[in-house]
């Protein structure tokens, strides 16, 4: 059975609300990979082919910064959305966690190429 990656948006979504740090750093670690396997999955659709030895993550934001206006700002907010990914995963002390929240959520709702 394939695993169904919207559903980290689920527990994303539940996880934003909760009380505590941890649930909302967690909560934008899964949101980023909701986006990250819809993105990769769209890509592998094409036929695009990875390149060893060098970040998936990286290759598939830059390939959509090279398609055109359109996936130009799908590379973008993939590369918004990893940094703020990055932060809650390895940044001791985040002044605005509930700042980060909101953006991290932002730009999975509005309509995408993806």
């Amino acid at each position: 059975m394939i695993f169904e990656w919207d559903d980290f948006r689920k527990i994303a979504e539940d996880l934003r609300k909760l009380d505590g740090e941890a649930a909302k750093r967690t909560a934008i670690s899964r949101i980023y990979y909701t986006v990250y396997h819809r993105a990769k999955l769209h890509l592998e659709s094409e036929s695009f082919q990875f390149r060893q030895f060098e970040s998936s993550h990286r290759q598939i934001w830059d390939e959509y910064k090279d398609r055109g206006r359109t996936f130009a700002a799908v590379g973008h907010a993939g590369d918004r959305l990893r940094a703020n990914r990055v932060k809650a995963d390895y940044i001791n002390e985040i002044e605005n966690i509930d700042a980060l929240v909101a953006r991290s959520f932002d730009w999975p709702r509005t309509p995408s190429p993806i």
